[in-house]
């Protein structure tokens, strides 16, 4: 080297050879205990994401012909999940609640344990939607992207809770009803329900509208089908359910 560049070096500070000795002395800081991964049941004609997360200690059962989207996550943490068949899970959905930490998640327990959620078949989910330990979604229910359905809330069948909409704990939602809106614009509505043939003369315009709900009802759930059909090639075209 040349004499006249070591001229311009100048020794380390005197605190980083202390600093260096006292951090290699240290004691290495504990690794965070691993996530526990849930027992998953998947239907050999489900869809699963690869990048969907299982995570919990209780049971998570998935139905034939289900869509579980990348990024949702299923937690079973305080109890069984029982999502039934035809449902579509939307990206970023969040199914369950996870521990407050890693280190605080309960040790697992008997499948009779805990909170169970549980979605009937023909559910639509959206994205980013949340439901809570204790919700039971009944068949042909749509809760719609940003939607949030609390602790021990039932919906009943053929409902829909619309974008954004957050239902408050315990709370029970008849079938064929509609929520919309949040903060003081919050509201109800029944949608028409089939109630099959005219049985009178009087009761004519009823029937009709009866007949006009359930044609629409039935039309939305064979979209609903060839929407399954369609994202189950899309969301994993190997097919085949995977989990994390």
């Amino acid at each position: 080297m040349d004499p006249r560049q070591s001229q311009h070096l100048k020794p380390p500070p005197a605190h980083y050879s202390r600093s260096s000795s006292q951090s290699s002395s240290a004691s290495p800081s504990p690794s965070p205990s691993p996530t526990p991964r849930a027992p998953v049941t998947i239907h050999p004609t489900a869809t699963i994401a690869d990048t969907a997360i299982f995570h919990g200690t209780h049971p998570i059962s998935i139905g034939a012909g289900t869509i579980v989207h990348p990024r949702a996550r299923i937690y079973s943490y305080e109890g069984p999940v029982i999502i039934g068949e035809n449902c579509i899970i939307s990206e970023k959905v969040s199914i369950g609640a996870p521990p407050p930490s890693p280190s605080s998640a309960p040790s697992p327990s008997s499948p009779s344990d805990g909170i169970p959620i549980r979605i009937s078949s023909a559910v639509t989910v959206g994205p980013s939607a949340s439901i809570l330990p204790g919700a039971h979604i009944h068949s042909a229910v749509v809760v719609e992207a940003l939607a949030c359905i609390r602790r021990r809330v039932s919906i009943g069948a053929h409902a829909k809770v619309c974008a954004g909409c957050e239902i408050a704990e315990q709370t029970v939602l008849k079938e064929w009803v509609v929520v919309w809106g949040k903060g003081e614009g919050f509201g109800q509505r029944r949608r028409i329900r089939a109630k099959g043939v005219v049985s009178s003369p009087t009761s004519t315009a009823q029937g009709l509208q009866s007949l006009e709900g359930r044609v629409v009802e039935e039309a939305r759930l064979m979209a609903l089908k060839r929407e399954r059909e369609a994202l189950s090639r899309l969301v994993a075209p190997v097919g085949g359910g995977k989990r994390r």
